[in-house]
């Protein structure tokens, strides 16, 4: 079997993933749910074949030495594609990411205006959580799609691997790759303060570096987002100051307060309405108060304020999957099994 066969296929079903493993037939993951495919089990020549088919020479070799690789591809006929190839009980097996051929805007992804706002700050830092596979990369592609495409603005993103092709607008982009264009995150977002950007793109926010360095660059006047596989608003921005010693967390704590913009954690949730998932979106935007409880070590109060203060924009989780449940695009199943507090969420549906 080919792996252009296998493509096909999986447009063809609207699958998100691919899943390639000796002994296994070829698996879809299908509105985020996994579909074993008919045929037979794959062989360990068949997947070796199919990853060198898409795949350098060069990053072969790393493939056999380090044990795994994460890259991005294209074939002509089929949009941009993502593979994790590994090595597993001795053979090979892959993991590939299908990434839409258009990038959407925000209109067709449904964000809130509350987050299409930010994408008209000047500088600042914003952050797009959520686990993996809940369409962080997506939503952020969205986003500085539409900047370039009504702005005259330099957008720099540093991505391992580059994912979508961000084509040039009325402004223009520097898309690079983490292990081809540059070393690392840090040295990537040092230089890039050097490219004269007005936007800037960090794929991850992973070590004290490059959260340091993301920092410096919305404090000298750059708009940054980033991304964390975080699922919860309180944990994003814990995990972001107690990556530093105890001694520098307060620093941490003020330099955070000054810069954030907003945290918009999401998740995508099995319509009942249609075959797709509907994304719901938790927002965090950041007014004097919740900069004076960050500032203060209260991360806790911050969460406890998004959910009494009913300021413009800003949401809870729970609301956004309580109104997906009101509008009929989910099931009291699935509101009950997302949301952050099940008990609550279940005695509201039952009101309403």
């Amino acid at each position: 079997m080919k792996i252009e066969e296998i493509l096909q296929k999986a447009y063809a079903a609207n699958a998100s993933d691919i899943h390639l493993l000796a002994g296994t037939p070829v698996m879809f993951r299908i509105h985020g749910k996994m579909v074993s495919q008919d045929g037979a089990a794959l062989l360990e020549d068949e997947i070796e074949e199919m990853i060198q088919a898409v795949i350098s020479k060069e990053q072969w070799k790393e493939l056999q030495e380090e044990g795994e690789i994460d890259v991005a591809f294209s074939l002509e006929g089929f949009s941009r594609i993502r593979i994790n190839a590994y090595s597993q009980r001795g053979s090979y097996g892959a993991a590939l990411r299908i990434l839409s051929s258009k990038i959407p805007t925000p209109k067709e992804l449904h964000l809130p205006d509350a987050i299409v706002k930010l994408t008209q700050e000047t500088k600042g830092l914003v952050l797009i959580t959520g686990e993996a596979g809940n369409g962080k990369t997506t939503t952020i592609a969205s986003l500085l799609h539409a900047i370039v495409q009504n702005d005259t603005k330099h957008i720099i993103t540093i991505e391992n691997p580059i994912e979508y092709l961000l084509p040039h607008g009325k402004g223009m982009v520097s898309q690079r790759e983490i292990g081809t264009d540059t070393k690392s995150y840090a040295n990537a977002l040092k230089a890039a303060l050097r490219q004269d950007p007005d936007v800037i793109f960090v794929g991850e926010l992973n070590d004290i570096e490059t959260i340091e360095e993301a920092i410096k660059a919305a404090e000298t006047g750059h708009l940054v987002f980033s991304s964390l596989c975080t699922n919860q608003t309180e944990d994003t921005l814990s995990r972001l100051i107690e990556v530093f010693p105890e001694h520098r967390r307060q620093q941490i704590r003020v330099q955070l307060s000054a810069v954030l913009k907003g945290v918009i954690a999401q998740q995508l949730l099995p319509r009942c309405d249609k075959e797709e998932r509907r994304a719901v979106y938790e927002i965090l935007l950041m007014d004097k108060n919740m900069r004076t409880l960050l500032r203060e070590d209260k991360i806790p109060q911050m969460i406890a304020a998004l959910e009494q203060e009913k300021v413009e924009g800003m949401q809870t989780m729970d609301e956004a999957i309580r109104s997906a449940y009101m509008k009929m695009q989910i099931s009291e199943e699935t509101a009950v099994t997302y949301a952050r507090n099940p008990e609550l969420m279940r005695t509201k549906i039952s009101i309403y």
